[in-house]
């Protein structure tokens, strides 16, 4: 007996000693106060603190009545913690929309309240009686329905809020695993402490291990808030992340199972779907008819493992790498890039596809204007101002006006002007539509074709290339790079001197084009910064413009110093991509051997 009297001791010592560190606990964590969960784990420590500081001082009262009031108080604090708790763990792993932490309120307060008034009513507890059992006054009785339910209440609300935390450690990896693992666990012990409680078990059925056995939960608690800064990291942004990530996006998703019906979609996604006999469709049509889900999926940027994309329609344009799939509704045509991606479960096994259609309706209607247009401009400028320039030459040639001879020389020369604007535009929109096409070549040999027409107009034109370097590029816009850049300088600079000097190292291409003018007037060279044209603001021609698209489709870049005369550096990548911030062209790039 006298082990039973000293352990009753240890829990008056331990009782008080988990209320000490709770409350401490408490002082710490209000610092984070507003962050997610913590307000209610403050709450949830308030009430577990409480709890221990009375089962503590209760084991000092005997005369019954007292101790009947003083137990029903303790028990009525302890009704707070499973509920509150669990609000925590709702809010700190971003679920509190599932179940708000304020509708636990109403219910533990009535709970507590029933509890607390067991001295005055019959349905909390019976048969309640003082057992002294030494230094610490023990009690022992049998629970109610209401005691019942607030017992279960609290267990319950406690294990469901574990399964959260621990949903985290398993959904979210490393990231917030220590912590989430360690709140989960500090609940054991005070479990085992209740179920020994309710079901009579320990060396003595009067010794209540409940408010003892928070003091390692005060531990771990301590071990995931101050050490490990529980709400430094918090789980709430990622869940919130994973929920909106695709219901907030402009862009249609479905989500299919492996037997293509659709099993859930975003809100974007929501007006392009109809009810059929078979389950939603789009706009009317199937989607197993619009998409091939058996398909393998198409890697980033739509390029499959032989360098082109299988599923783009023949003569697809940059950017249309994906599955181009065209919807009629209403008599209206919709046009959707689509891409797919595979759904795995944990152990890897395709359980349903993801959808992502993007309207390119738009787009797709503007891009063929465009080239109605420029094939319309390109085919009537050419052949109008062949036409002008023809009779313009005519008229100089057979006047003998001299002031209309040299009209007629200034039509001529605007007709021929514009037909050479024509025949840039046509054969870079050639080359953009077949995609560079990357081979080893001769750079002393490219670089001398692209100057070989303007070598007449000016006073010398110096071509300086390494002899052993072969770099990979497109052959064919190099020259037009080159070519555009030494006509601007034999155009703009009388008696032009101009060299062109190529160098390749460290997989880089580099070309430098310098003349001796006056230099690139800002006002030419201010649109290809911003990128756009204005009223205020644009080039004078469009070769400077053919120079920027030429590079951007290779993946490089161009400055330009005109401090003393101008230079010209273009940098290219030894082979297909990007670098240093280039913008490498999206459509697939073939390499010749």
């Amino acid at each position: 007996m006298s082990g039973i009297a000293a352990l009753s001791s240890w829990l008056a010592i331990g009782s008080l000693a988990a209320a000490g560190g709770t409350f401490a606990l408490v002082a710490y964590l209000r610092r984070h106060l507003g962050k997610p969960g913590a307000g209610w784990l403050v709450a949830t420590l308030v009430a577990q603190g409480l709890f221990c500081l009375l089962a503590g001082v209760s084991l000092a009262v005997s005369e019954p009545g007292a101790r009947l009031g003083m137990e029903s108080l303790t028990w009525a604090a302890l009704a707070w913690v499973g509920p509150l708790f669990l609000a925590f763990a709702l809010e700190y792993t971003g679920r509190s929309g599932l179940l708000d932490g304020w509708t636990m309120v109403p219910v533990a307060a009535l709970t507590s309240l029933v509890v607390a008034t067991a001295p005055i009513n019959d349905v909390v507890l019976r048969a309640f009686r003082v057992e002294s059992t030494g230094p610490a006054v023990t009690v022992s009785y049998a629970l109610e329905p209401w005691g019942l339910f607030a017992f279960a209440l609290g267990t319950g609300t406690a294990g469901v809020a574990v399964a959260l935390l621990v949903d985290t450690v398993l959904s979210y990896g490393p990231l917030y695993r220590r912590e989430a693992a360690t709140v989960a666990l500090s609940a054991v012990t005070p479990t085992i402490g209740v179920a020994m409680w309710a079901f009579g078990l320990g060396p003595d059925p009067s010794l209540a291990f409940v408010a003892v056995l928070f003091v390692p939960h005060v531990l771990l608690d301590a071990y995931a808030f101050v050490g490990s800064g529980m709400f430094e990291t918090n789980p709430t942004t990622r869940r919130a992340a994973d929920r909106t990530a695709i219901d907030d996006i402009g862009t249609p998703v479905l989500v299919l199972d492996p037997d293509a019906r659709v099993v859930d979609y975003n809100d974007a996604a929501d007006p392009l779907l109809d009810d059929g006999s078979d389950g939603p469709t789009l706009l009317g049509t199937s989607v197993s008819s619009l998409v091939d889900i058996d398909a393998d999926p198409v890697a980033d940027g739509g390029v499959g493992t032989d360098g082109a994309d299988p599923s783009a329609p023949t003569g697809s344009e940059p950017g249309e790498a994906d599955e181009l799939v065209t919807v009629r509704s209403d008599g209206r045509r919709r046009e959707f890039l689509v891409s797919r991606s595979t759904l795995s479960d944990p152990k890897g096994a395709s359980v349903g596809t993801t959808l992502v259609f993007q309207d390119v309706t738009r787009e797709r209607r503007r891009e063929q204007r465009l080239d109605v247009l420029n094939r319309v401009l390109r085919h009537n400028l050419r052949n109008k101002m062949t036409a002008v320039a023809g009779n313009a030459e005519l008229i100089a040639d057979r006047s003998d006006d001299e002031r209309l001879s040299d009209i007629a020389d200034i039509i001529d020369s605007s007709a021929r002007e514009l037909i050479d604007i024509g025949e840039k535009a046509r054969t870079f929109e050639q080359c953009r539509r077949d995609g560079p096409r990357y081979r080893s070549v001769d750079l002393e040999t490219v670089l001398t074709g692209a100057v070989a027409d303007y070598r007449d107009g000016a006073a010398r034109i110096d071509v300086t290339a390494d002899g052993d370097a072969a770099p990979a590029t497109d052959p064919e816009l190099l020259r037009i790079v080159v070519a555009n850049l030494v006509e601007n300088a034999v155009e703009h600079v009388e008696d032009a001197t101009v060299s062109v000097t190529a160098t390749v190292d460290g997989g880089e291409l580099r070309v430098a084009v310098a003349d001796d003018g006056p230099g690139i007037p800002d006002g030419e060279l201010a649109p290809l910064d911003a990128g756009a044209e204005t009223q205020l603001e644009h080039a004078t021609g469009i070769g400077l413009w053919v120079v920027q698209w030429s590079i951007d489709s290779l993946g490089g870049t161009v400055s330009f110093d005109t401090d003393d005369g101008t230079v010209v550096t273009v940098r290219l990548p030894d082979g297909p991509g990007g670098f240093d911030g280039g913008v490498p062209d999206p459509a697939p790039a073939a390499i010749d051997t």
